[in-house]
């Protein structure tokens, strides 16, 4: 499973620490002259603020671009809803699994530059996973175990069939695997010390594996998971608002997370190291805040099959190996929800991926890519129409009132050729 590129592209990625991608949102152009019905994208406002108005959604950011420009960005309702502070287009929210695709980004880099190889063993850097066991029932977490079938390969993180746990699960919970006080080394020694739930290559289980490339960006590259991405992809992509926390300099840009309950939402308490913190665990698989300009500029990269106003992060190649289907059909369908398969998504190497758009219980086309997050992020990009688009709120449960469904189709419509 190795993988070779042209020795010129190599060059093209070395890319150093003080190169900035210029502006921090794409331009902007009148929606007719991109095929937009100006009416039609009126309704996506009128429809957001009717959610914010009846108070099931505290604010949300909206944004639409199509060839590299953006025809739609707007704000609704509140970052702050006790303080009255309002929603603004920059906003920061925490994009949770939003963060994978970044990460996927700087592991497929580091590939291109020839410092690893998907078919390399995790063990190759990080030794202690070199012998793990499998559970032998996986509802029973302290029972029997066996070895697994063949190592952990970077393939497999990227793909989630490593047969790691999320980071959520009762098995990592009830363990205290993870926690947002322990670094990237002291979080991937504890998960090497649990045993996997299925041999690696065999099951799709959504994971902490993008957690875990996070570590091996940094043990390649020799930087800190945050260096690299501000050397390697934020800064040449022009991604000014993206990190791992909120600084002080920002503070005005920070959304509260909001919770549904009978009562209306209800803010959700800081978690132990608040989001204004910079924390000891860089996340990969779900510690970034980004704003809806920085995301569209990210997605646009890869619509420009790697490029973004003169930067090249990755080469057209890897493009295509992170935005089409990789997994077997011997893994499909996928399913965060067992009793849920997902029978329209495949998964690339850091997205997932429209396969049978037939499958699909709202507007999509074949070829689409992207991802969303747990607290009410959710983003595409689609190569058929030249669209990119994102929704951020800060909501639990993400999917309320299936707004990102109901956005996506309002999208679709509102493309008039």
């Amino acid at each position: 499973m190795k993988m070779t590129f042209p020795q010129a592209w190599l060059s093209i990625l070395v890319l150093s620490a003080g190169i900035s991608g210029g502006a921090s949102a794409l331009p902007r152009a009148e929606p007719e002259a991109l095929g937009f019905s100006a009416a039609r994208l009126a309704l996506i406002t009128d429809t957001l603020q009717h959610y914010v108005d009846a108070g099931h959604v505290p604010g949300a950011v909206a944004g639409i671009a199509r060839h590299g420009r953006i025809v739609y960005l707007e704000s609704f309702g509140w970052q702050d809803v006790e303080q009255q502070v309002p929603m603004r287009s920059d906003a920061m929210f925490q994009i949770r699994s939003m963060s994978k695709p970044v990460i996927s980004l700087a592991i497929m880099q580091l590939i291109e530059r020839g410092q690893l190889q998907l078919d390399d063993p995790l063990s190759k850097f990080i030794p202690a996973v070199a012998d793990m066991n499998v559970l032998a029932d996986v509802t029973d977490l302290d029972g029997a175990t066996r070895p697994a079938a063949r190592q952990i390969t970077i393939a497999d993180l990227l793909l989630h069939v490593s047969g790691l746990s999320h980071r959520n699960s009762v098995l990592y919970s009830s363990r205290d695997v993870r926690s947002r006080a322990d670094t990237l080394a002291q979080l991937v020694d504890k998960v090497a010390r649990e045993p996997l739930i299925a041999d690696p290559g065999s099951v799709w289980n959504y994971s902490i594996s993008t957690t875990v490339l996070g570590r091996v960006v940094e043990i390649v590259s020799g930087q800190a998971l945050d260096d690299y991405l501000q050397a390697s992809v934020l800064g040449p992509l022009g991604m000014p608002d993206t990190g791992f926390h909120v600084p002080a300099e920002k503070i005005a840009q920070r959304v509260h997370v909001y919770r549904l309950s009978p009562d209306g939402v209800q803010r959700e308490p800081d978690m132990d190291i608040p989001i204004t913190q910079d924390p000891p665990l860089l996340e990969g698989a779900a510690g970034l805040v980004s704003t809806v300009p920085d995301y569209l500029r990210f997605l646009q990269a890869f619509m420009n099959h790697g490029e973004l106003d003169g930067q090249r992060v990755l080469s057209e190649t890897g493009v295509e190996l992170m935005t089409q289907n990789q997994l077997p059909d011997a893994v499909l369908p996928i399913a965060l929800n067992p009793q849920r398969p997902m029978h329209d998504l495949g998964w690339g190497y850091g997205f997932s991926v429209v396969i049978d758009a037939t499958q699909s219980g709202f507007a999509r086309n074949n070829g689409e890519f992207g991802w969303n997050g747990s607290l009410g992020t959710f983003s595409w990009a689609d190569p058929e129409t030249g669209t990119v688009a994102v929704l951020m709120m800060q909501i639990q449960p993400s999917g309320a009132y299936n707004l990102s469904a109901l956005f996506k189709s309002l999208v679709s419509q509102s493309i008039t050729q």
